[in-house]
């Protein structure tokens, strides 16, 4: 593939696709980014593992004297934003080497993406950003993206939660219970960026999807229930020795469902489970009632860039793809 020339007058400055044999060098540049968010969020070791679950992406290097200095990832979808279907991309993993942000490379493979993702119809370029992070929150907005919403990553340890007496939970597998996948799927029709193939992408077993099954546990006045996606494999972790997995599709409700959240992590404990890595709306009510649990907490600004003549994204909830 031909190098294009991110800055004419610095010749020695490239963008290309990433190969395979970027890997050590992509691995070792994530670790460059003091703000990427908690270890275990972005820990794994092959690094093209979050490009691969979606159908469409791009890995872009930023690469000086031969050395990969930048990269950036962006992966199409598609999603429903006021009902409507669109394609949308999804912009991550942006990182520069130390002492060099200050030479426009992170403005010129975000720039990049967009063009890729206009080429691939995307009517918006969307993104996850840590709060504190505020050079990349200055640069984004510089190039016209928005902050429509916030999520509260939560790191939840399991051994914070104190069960009365033998927890109890029950599993469900929602791929095999098209009634209750049809609950599920229309209790979050309503939100903005739902991905359009929720059922096959996010509630798929091994080898399609990550999905693991869902658990549910009651109290008298009270319930919860989420869904667990686990792809450690994919990330090339080894789940005896990583024993975090990420929890969506979370629903507590009730005067008691703090109890019932409870009994839930106790019963995942008991398979081996030590923390849950769970986005909330950060002003929900399930964030404030499970954030003294976390043993760390992640807050991300959820940033979007409307893209042709798209139009602003419309006031509504907002969904969290698990994937990211």
């Amino acid at each position: 593939m031909s190098h294009t020339v991110l800055n004419r007058v610095v010749q020695d400055i490239v963008l290309r696709a990433a190969t395979e044999e970027d890997h050590e060098a992509l691995i070792a540049l994530e670790g460059t980014a003091p703000n990427a968010g908690a270890e275990l969020l972005q820990a794994r070791r092959n690094f093209f593992a979050r490009t691969d679950a979606y159908p469409s992406s791009r890995v872009l290097v930023v690469e000086q004297d031969g050395v990969v200095v930048g990269v950036e990832c962006v992966a199409m979808t598609e999603v429903r934003v006021a009902g409507g279907h669109r394609k949308t991309a999804y912009s991550f993993n942006t990182r520069v080497l130390p002492g060099l942000q200050r030479r426009r490379l992170g403005p010129g493979m975000l720039e990049a993406a967009e063009r890729w993702a206009i080429d691939q119809g995307a009517s918006y370029l969307t993104g996850l950003i840590k709060t504190s992070n505020a050079p990349s929150m200055k640069m984004v907005t510089s190039l016209g993206w928005q902050t429509i919403g916030r999520f509260d990553y939560l790191v939840l340890d399991l051994a914070r939660f104190e069960p009365d007496g033998t927890p109890r939970a029950v599993q469900f597998d929602l791929y095999r219970d098209p009634h209750l996948m049809r609950l599920r799927l229309a209790a979050v029709q309503s939100h903005h960026f739902v991905p359009v193939f929720l059922e096959r992408e996010l509630f798929s077993p091994p080898p399609d999807g990550a999905y693991t099954g869902s658990w549910t546990a009651g109290e008298r006045t009270g319930t919860a229930w989420l869904s667990l996606w686990d792809d450690r494999p994919a990330r090339g972790l080894d789940p005896f020795a990583f024993r975090a997995v990420k929890a969506f599709d979370v629903m507590i409700e009730g005067r008691e469902a703090l109890d019932a959240f409870t009994n839930l992590a106790g019963v995942l404990r008991l398979h081996g489970v030590r923390q849950l890595l769970v986005p909330l709306p950060a002003e929900s009510a399930a964030c404030a009632m499970l954030r003294p649990f976390a043993e760390e907490i992640v807050d991300l600004n959820f940033v979007v860039k409307c893209l042709d003549d798209s139009g602003p994204v419309p006031p509504g909830p907002l969904f969290f793809d698990i994937r990211h």
